[in-house]
């Protein structure tokens, strides 16, 4: 299965991302792409993620590829409309902002998205450990 592209457009358009919350159905994990015209700062990019989940949106990530900022999330109520606001509050952000795409994703998509979560923490765990032992002998 593929990723299944709902809604795109420009940066004007951000306010109305909550108006395709029947797109998904609940529990629907969705991907949010948007275009940059250079990178954010990763203290903004962190900012936009802790508002996200303050507000109660079950966010899987907040992450930068390249020149596009990529926000993941499972659906509840609101959580398009949410994450809009949180975009917006960014203020610094919108000046970067040409396009934005959001997406569906298949269930092996939002699988491989928690395995690599859970690779990477298990890594980050072993070379914690690792460290850890080393600087006590």
């Amino acid at each position: 299965m593929s990723d299944t592209l709902i809604a795109e457009g420009n940066v004007w358009a951000l306010s109305s991302l909550g108006g395709y919350e029947d797109k998904l159905a609940e529990g629907d994990h969705a991907r949010l792409d948007i275009n940059l015209r250079s990178n954010l700062p990763q203290s903004v990019v962190d900012g936009i993620g802790v508002a996200i989940r303050k507000a109660g949106v079950s966010l899987q990530g907040c992450w930068q590829e390249r020149n596009t900022l990529r926000i993941e999330a499972t659906k509840k109520i609101g959580f398009l409309a949410i994450i809009a606001v949180a975009i917006a509050a960014a203020i610094v952000m919108v000046a970067f902002v040409l396009s934005w795409k959001l997406f569906k994703l298949s269930p092996v998509a939002a699988l491989a998205v928690g395995t690599v979560w859970i690779a990477l923490i298990g890594v980050a765990v072993v070379a914690v450990l690792f460290v850890w032992k080393r600087g006590s002998s």
